[in-house]
């Protein structure tokens, strides 16, 4: 028989509950006193490296490269696992007792002290319940500050078996949903539930798609399998990287703190605004002007615009040759940049050496066309007899005939060599050859289609008219904002341009007796000249990970390829448009995905759209060479996974969001909440001009009820196509702008642990408290907005507060 306990006095030695913590805390000392010793031995590694390297030999410099790395990795990997390195425990019907923790910790002999949490014996931790207890009669959760347990639950899991087992509390799980929320996410690592497990350990190869509604526990799920998978297959996935892709960087910030916290920092965390290197998106697109960006049709759009005359490049080119004037015009060179683009598709930065010698032989069949080698032939004929007649009064032999300089050599045609080289020198073709081929770059491109004439060539029948002037309208300036949608177009800019031609090693003459070298840049080519008269002895080596690393750092100077990863993570991924899953598989051609969403959330429209889109991405389909259509790769596996409960919100609060579901998809079913707190929310009727102020109290309300983190969620701003927009501060009636601004000063003055944030921004984040400002704005401002509204209902998770100037809200939110 077992004995229930909580915290119940037992005489001098205090209660139960403190004896048993006591000789918990006299295990964690011993683990922790060895996890002293191995850090010891880490740093001890580190300085045999170094010392290794005094040898002076090559290869002593490669080890202790080699050393000193695995060493440094394995001392932050200690460092992290410092606080509250075990946090759990396993008593088994036969006997044996395991202690769960971040990292596994052995004896100097070898013994198990504590498992790490993604092993396979740990396993039972997570899976075991009492309808199937694994040989777990008792599982225990303990909670910890730094290295003092001050806390511990028990789960009895096989009571037949528990004889004079001491079990103390009312179970860990329901205790932790409880606990008060910080400002970033923390890991669940005590308290993963089975459903959530089987995500977690799912195989590693394939797509495993992880579906359910707000509160799921589907973000740290997903986290938490990458930490398993590069524990499980550190070769396969920690060479090439894991990258995780969040909506927007408050997310990212938000969950930045889980995977260190499980002892992996490998992974590379990036929101859909800053995937593209030098980039930062600021702001979200009006709906109307998303839906156009993220369409599918965009890539054709961008590749017509990639194709077309660049801004300032000259219409006609005029060169002299032997004193006959050869010119191409508009038209032929737009036939010769409409074939240069058809064969340079993903390399056109690099093309600029081709283009000159598509212009060389347009400008000699033009130069045929108008007799000019026989009048250059005659001309040079009677010049040579001039200079032979000379040279022989004087008794000297004739001219030999003038070898032709540089360039090609016209197929064995001295005379188009010659031609060709003359050209090539002349500094109207070189100056025409920079301005006509340029080196483009993703935003100078996407900036050009703030002119609603070229955009509108560029359309074609893809764009609908009514759309090209607000489209337009959001690039034209220099200093107008990039959109999270715009990210996706840069990308698939740069997927089109490709990159600049690489610098060209060269081991002749330095580049100042080159006519083509103009400032260390072929002007032919496009490609800067390094003269390479020194080399080193030895050239530094770097592994794919150094390079995925590098990868991470947008603002090292280092023009590095676009990386592609081992296993990419997306969060949110019902929200990505068709341009955003272009962009993701152009990172992840050879992965393996994780893939989470929830399709009643979708902010996205057109979910058919989006689906091939993310079938294409996660199938790895590549495009044919020199064709348009894709070359469709095998199906991978797929591995499909719903969670059904609901551990975020009460059940006051999930029954609200509840009935906002049922507006925005009547056939859907909410997922379950296990957890009651008998505070029921509140829904308040307040005129929109004083929404501000009402917000500001609501939230200073709170304050003083929750000691956790509190959100006041705000509508998206509103377009204003034409003149200023009444302040959110501004008094007289009518819809408001919810600016940057506006919001930055309705959270002034408040803590930290308030933050005010729009609907979007609010995807994937949790706070203990939620003020929900103006549910109707919310819902109207795009198609899909019931389904943003009931993302922003479901963010709190011990108190709710709306504020609506509709009456009619307040009686659909309480169900009246």
């Amino acid at each position: 028989m077992s004995s229930q306990v909580n915290g119940r006095p037992t005489g001098p030695g205090g209660t139960v509950k403190d004896r048993e913590i006591a000789a918990e805390q006299r295990y964690v000392d011993i683990a922790y006193a060895r996890l002293e010793e191995m850090r010891a031995d880490a740093q001890a590694m580190i300085r045999e490296g170094y010392r290794q390297s005094l040898a002076g030999t090559k290869g002593s410099l490669v080890d202790r490269d080699a050393m000193v790395h695995q060493a440094a990795l394995r001392a932050q990997a200690l460092d992290i696992a410092d606080d509250g390195l075990v946090f759990g425990r396993l008593d088994l019907a036969s006997r044996e007792v395991r202690y769960i923790g971040r990292i596994g910790v052995r004896t100097s002999e070898h013994d198990s002290l504590v498992i790490d949490w993604r092993a396979p014996a740990a396993e039972d931790f997570y899976r075991a319940t009492p309808e199937d207890p694994r040989g777990v009669v008792r599982r225990r959760v303990l909670h910890s500050r730094g290295h003092t347990v001050v806390d511990l639950e028990d789960d009895l899991l096989d009571p037949d078996a528990s004889d004079g087992m001491t079990i103390v509390g009312d179970g860990a799980f329901l205790a932790s949903l409880a606990r008060t929320r910080e400002g970033a996410m923390r890991d669940i690592v005590a308290t993963i539930q089975r459903e959530q497990d089987e995500v977690i350990r799912a195989p590693a190869d394939g797509t495993v798609l992880v579906r359910g509604a707000p509160g799921t526990g589907k973000t740290a799920v997903a986290l938490h399998r990458v930490a398993y998978l590069l524990f499980r297959h550190r070769r396969r996935f920690g060479s090439r990287g894991v990258l995780v892709v969040g909506p927007n960087r408050r997310f990212t910030a938000y969950i930045e703190r889980v995977l260190p916290s499980l002892g992996e920092g490998s992974a590379t965390l990036r929101s859909l605004g800053d995937l593209v290197d030098g980039v930062t998106a600021t702001v979200h697109d009006p709906p109307e002007t998303a839906r156009v960006k993220g369409a599918g049709a965009m890539a054709t759009v961008l590749r017509r615009a990639v194709a077309d005359h660049p801004p300032g490049a000259p219409d006609e080119l005029r060169v002299v040759f032997k004193g006959i004037v050869v010119t191409l015009d508009r038209a032929r060179l737009d036939r010769i940049r409409t074939e240069l683009h058809r064969r340079s598709r993903g390399s056109v930065n690099a093309a600029r050496g081709r283009a000159a010698e598509m212009l060389l032989d347009a400008l000699w069949e033009r130069f045929t066309d108008v007799g000019g080698p026989e009048a250059a032939e005659a001309e040079e004929g009677a010049e040579a007899g001039l200079w032979n007649a000379i040279l022989a009064a004087d008794g000297l032999a004739s001219l030999d005939e003038e070898p032709a300089r540089g360039g090609r050599q016209g197929n064995g045609d001295p005379k188009r060599g010659r031609f060709d080289a003359r050209v090539r020198e002349q500094r109207a073709f070189t100056d025409f050859l920079v301005s006509w081929w340029p080196i483009r770059r993703p935003p100078d491109v996407l900036r050009s289609l703030g002119d609603p004439a070229r955009l509108r060539r560029a359309a074609g029948r893809d764009l609908d008219r009514s759309a090209i002037e607000s489209l337009a309208a959001s690039w034209a300036g220099g200093d107008a904002p990039l959109s999270y949608q715009d990210v996706a177009l840069l990308d698939e800019l740069d997927a089109l341009l490709g990159p600049p031609p690489r610098p060209s090693r060269r081991r002749s003459a330095p580049s100042e007796d080159d006519p083509f070298v103009v400032d260390g840049v072929n002007i032919l080519t496009g490609e800067e000249v390094v003269d390479d008269t020194w080399e080193p002895e030895m050239q530094e080596l770097t592994t794919s990970i150094e390079r995925v690393e590098r990868s991470r750092r947008v603002d090292d100077g280092v023009v590095e390829e676009r990386p592609e990863y081992a296993h990419i993570v997306v969060d949110e991924a019902q929200d990505l448009s068709p341009m955003q899953w272009r962009m993701l598989g152009r990172r992840g051609r050879q992965a393996s995905w994780t893939i989470v969403e929830d399709p009643a959330q979708s902010a996205w429209e057109d979910l058919d759209a989006a689906r091939q889109a993310m079938d294409a991405a996660l199938g790895g389909e590549r495009p044919s060479r020199g064709r348009r259509r894709t070359r469709k790769a095998p199906p991978r596996t797929r591995h499909e996974y719903e969670l059904t409960t609901n551990y975020r919100n009460s059940t006051e609060i999930a029954a609200v969001s509840a009935r906002v579901l049922a507006r925005a998809l009547p056939d859907a079913s909410p997922a379950r909440a296990v957890r009651t707190s008998g505070i029921d929310p509140i829904v308040s009727i307040v005129p929109d001009h004083d929404l501000a102020s009402a917000a500001r109290e609501a939230a200073e309300e709170l304050l003083g009820q929750v000691d956790g983190t509190i959100g006041v969620i705000v509508p998206l701003p509103l377009a204003a196509p034409s003149g200023a927009q009444p302040s959110l501060f501004d008094p007289s009636p009518g819809p408001v702008a919810w600016s940057e601004a506006d919001r930055e000063r309705l959270g002034e003055g408040l803590p930290e642990r308030v933050q005010v944030l729009d609907v979007l921004e609010a995807k994937g984040l949790e706070f203990d408290a939620a003020v929900i400002v103006a549910p109707e704005t919310v819902a109207a401002q795009s198609p899909r907005g019931l389904r943003v509204l009931y993302v922003a209902v479901s963010r709190a998770t011990q108190r709710l507060t709306v504020l609506t100037a509709d009456p009619e809200w307040k009686r659909t939110l309480l169900g009246g």
